[in-house]
């Protein structure tokens, strides 16, 4: 499979990239690590007239200690932060996710911000050109129908970033900056709700920081999948406990991933946050796992990894 023909740049700071962003009059990708958009190019779901790469901008390449915050750069690879003694010591929750992620040839090459950033999947959509042209687009395609679920309006693709559900869970904001200037947002706000556009981006907005609180969690991820690696998160559930309260994270299941709090963690406030969660998603056969068997197991990895977080808080 090879991609269509676009143009290469490679500006050195955040303005250049912007800039170019306008030149091209929005037909552009940023590429960072490149482990989901090179793939998705080569399935002709992305065809840019340019690709902007943004591995020449160094300041997006750090992690920095700032006092109440903890700052990771977007372009830091996987493989980078799951070493640091900081990620290590104060979230590992996010440990554990990046731990889970790929497997390490492709956590040395994979960023956080474009796993942050990764499209939603499908098993009707993930398919080469060709193959969909002779399903018929869905909806994720400009068609006008759901390819899962037979005459669905709605696209029930699957977000699957291992970190962002673990990033949820410690409540961490993010940095973006674009033609409008930068701003700061919640995890949550950066989610449509909507799988076939999933993210609250403006247009050539970029990604450049992940702000974490700087003190000390317990926490962890857990991960339903085929294979013990390479394979993207069926399911994945990540839980972070700090200052007497817990948040408990779930993804892999529909357009984001989903929070409740868990006040005082127990046996009721933990059914009570599994209640909350059941309730806002709704998966569908479009991977390679039953969808009822997906969903059944959402209590049974949240129980057992809430157990044995809070069991080692003892």
């Amino acid at each position: 499979m090879i991609s269509s023909k676009f143009e290469y740049r490679k500006p050195t700071s955040v303005d250049e990239a912007v800039e170019l962003y306008g030149e091209f009059e929005g037909g552009v990708v940023y590429l960072s690590g490149g482990t989901d958009l090179v793939p998705r190019m080569k399935l002709g779901l992305e065809k840019p007239v340019a690709v902007i790469d943004l591995k020449g901008i160094e300041a997006l390449n750090r992690i920095e200690d700032q006092g109440e915050w903890i700052r990771i750069g977007s372009l830091v690879s996987l493989f980078d932060l799951r070493q640091d003694k900081r990620v290590c010591e104060l979230f590992p929750a996010l440990r554990c996710s990046l731990e889970a992620t790929s497997c390490e040839t492709l956590q040395l090459r994979g960023t956080i911000g474009g796993n942050l950033l990764q499209d939603c999947r499908c098993l009707f959509y993930n398919q080469s050109e060709f193959w969909r042209k002779s399903k018929g687009f869905c909806l994720k395609m400009g068609g006008e129908k759901c390819n899962a679920v037979p005459g669905a309006k709605t696209c029930f693709a699957n977000y699957c970033s291992d970190n962002a559900t673990s990033l949820l869970a410690l409540s961490a904001e993010l940095e973006l900056s674009g033609p409008n200037g930068s701003r700061r947002i919640t995890m949550d706000e950066l989610y449509t709700g909507k799988s076939d556009r999933p993210f609250s981006l403006q247009p050539g907005e970029i990604l450049t920081s992940i702000f974490v609180a700087n003190k000390k969690t317990l926490g962890g991820y857990e991960k339903l999948r085929v294979r013990g690696a390479i394979d993207y998160p069926l399911l994945g559930v990540a839980f972070s406990f700090a200052d007497g309260s817990g948040s408990l994270a779930v993804g892999g299941i529909g357009a984001r991933p989903v929070v409740a709090q868990l006040d005082k963690p127990s046996k009721e406030t933990l059914q009570k946050a599994i209640e909350v969660i059941s309730k806002q998603i709704n998966p569908v056969n479009n991977t390679i796992l039953d969808r009822d068997y997906r969903k059944r197991m959402v209590p049974t990895l949240a129980e057992r990894l809430v157990n044995k977080v809070m069991e080692g808080a003892k």
